[in-house]
């Protein structure tokens, strides 16, 4: 073991995946050669390196280099291991976005990015019967799951704030993880789950070791990729998850078996939907924890983001929305049409998923077959494709980007109908668009609004004195930053 840690002993395998990564770059980039390259360097060899540094370092600047360059057609961008095929017009991702999913696929795009196959596991990558069910069951049942919601919400605002007369400085973004992580296991699998707070951490966790063992993935070779996995620390995550929630998951399948399952949650669908293999504690777990990673850190950063706009203009916002909450839920009592009834705050998240999406890129498909555009351009195997956020979603030019809280509820206002925070299309990607939109929109919307609305009713907000919120870059996800305090005080 001291042999393995010795650096000496390491050169050579980091001196022979340099080698393998740049010669994999070379050959990589003449399949690509006939799609103009953004930012990329002149360093023979090396350009595509330089271009990585470059995108990663600014990648929505790089983005907007790419339109104003290229606007009808496709560019190129590099990252340290491969290159992305962008488009920055509706027609060309309304093209890309109708192709079957034998030739574009949106599970492969998935897997390149954070290698879910090993790091979540072969069953959620090759079974994935968990999809079906969210844009199923889970959706249906929303309406059901509000008052259980509601008073979790409630208790958990009294814990974390409180009622305080005067303004105090609030970590929103800590609030908010862990009130979308608890409230969202309470739909996932009930509150013996929603209430162990250190199965609640590790979830949250969990997120953050993939992502970590993704980038140990991704450039290793497929043949010792398996291997791999049971080194990282995703890995050893779900053991611990194991350990925490194992004998919970156990009863739920004895009960199911004797039939006497009472509860109505995604761990009882999943248990019923399961295929032979799937339906086991240890896979059921992997599921679980697959469904946390979609539904607490996107979620958190996106109700984040929302509360930080806010913020930035109280005077503007926070009377209107207070208002329209009052208006339509006077007596705390939530419903799920009452919630659908709160025209102005789901055009302030829909504009916040414009102005702010958490993230450059979307609706990324990987080819697997080569695909060609109706213009000729070919997207080659293997290669990613995904559309421009900042182009797509109009945000290049300063006017364009201009947040408009009440820009969707004014149609309602005018007679036409106001398209919804949960609506997709071609110019807006917060959940992705086509076929494959997120399946779990409808109750992260709905979960994400009735938090919002309880804290808007029950507290005034403001930024603290001479702080704003800043947005992070971590490759070409742009996210809220986590550290920024707001001021919070019971509602004058």
């Amino acid at each position: 073991m001291p042999a393995l840690a010795s650096p000496a002993s390491l050169a050579p395998a980091i001196i022979l995946l340099l080698t393998f990564l740049l010669v994999r770059a070379v050959v990589r980039s003449r399949k690509t050669a006939h799609i103009p390259s953004v930012r990329y360097g002149q360093i023979p060899g090396f350009r595509s390196w330089q271009g990585a540094y470059a995108y990663l370092r600014d990648p929505e600047a790089t983005l907007k280099e790419g339109y104003e360059k290229y606007p009808d057609g496709c560019f190129k961008v590099a990252t340290l291991t491969s290159e992305l095929i962008i488009v920055s017009s509706t027609e060309k991702l309304g093209e890309y976005l109708a192709a079957p999913d034998s030739q574009l696929n949106v599970q492969d795009a998935i897997n390149e990015g954070i290698q879910f196959q090993w790091t979540m596991g072969p069953g959620v990558y090759f079974r994935p019967y968990h999809i079906p069910i969210v844009r199923g069951k889970m959706t249906q049942n929303i309406a059901n799951m509000v008052p259980a919601l509601q008073e979790e919400i409630t208790g958990l605002l009294d814990a974390s704030i409180g009622h305080p007369a005067d303004f105090k400085e609030v970590a929103i973004h800590d609030v908010t993880i862990d009130i979308i992580a608890k409230v969202g296991n309470l739909a996932l699998a009930g509150p013996v789950v929603a209430h162990n707070q250190a199965y609640i951490d590790a979830a949250i966790q969990y997120t953050l070791d993939l992502m970590v063992s993704a980038e140990f993935l991704r450039p290793t070779p497929v043949v010792a990729k398996d291997y791999v996995a049971y080194l990282t620390p995703a890995y050893r995550s779900k053991k611990k998850c194991e350990k925490m929630i194992g004998g919970y998951i156990q009863e739920r399948l004895k009960a199911t078996d004797a039939g006497e399952a009472k509860t109505q949650d995604m761990l009882q669908w999943l248990i019923d939907s399961a295929p032979p293999e799937e339906r086991t504690m240890p896979q059921l777990n992997e599921r679980l924890l697959a469904l946390n990673v979609a539904a607490i850190h996107t979620t958190t950063m996106t109700l984040t983001n929302a509360i930080y706009t806010l913020c930035t203009e109280p005077e503007k916002y926070l009377p209107a929305l207070r208002e329209e909450v009052h208006q339509h839920i006077p007596d705390s009592q939530f419903t799920k049409e009452r919630i659908d009834s709160l025209s102005k705050l789901d055009s302030f998240f829909r504009e916040c998923g414009r102005v702010g999406a958490i993230g450059t890129l979307a609706s990324g498909r990987l080819a697997r077959h080569d695909f060609t555009f109706k213009n000729g351009t070919v997207i080659p195997k293997g290669y990613m494709v995904s559309g421009s956020i900042p182009v797509l979603h109009k945000l290049v030019s300063p006017e364009e980007a201009q947040f408009d809280g009440f820009r969707y509820s004014r149609m309602a206002e005018e007679g036409k109908k106001q398209m919804q925070a949960v609506s997709t299309s071609n110019d807006y990607l917060a959940f992705g668009h086509g076929r494959h939109a997120c399946p779990g929109r409808f109750f992260a919307a709905s979960e994400m609004k009735q938090i919002f609305a309880n804290m808007i009713v029950r507290y005034d907000m403001k930024l603290t004195l001479g702080t704003k919120p800043m947005r992070l870059y971590i490759g070409p996800a742009k996210i809220p930053e986590t550290k920024l305090k707001i001021q919070m005080r019971a509602a004058q």
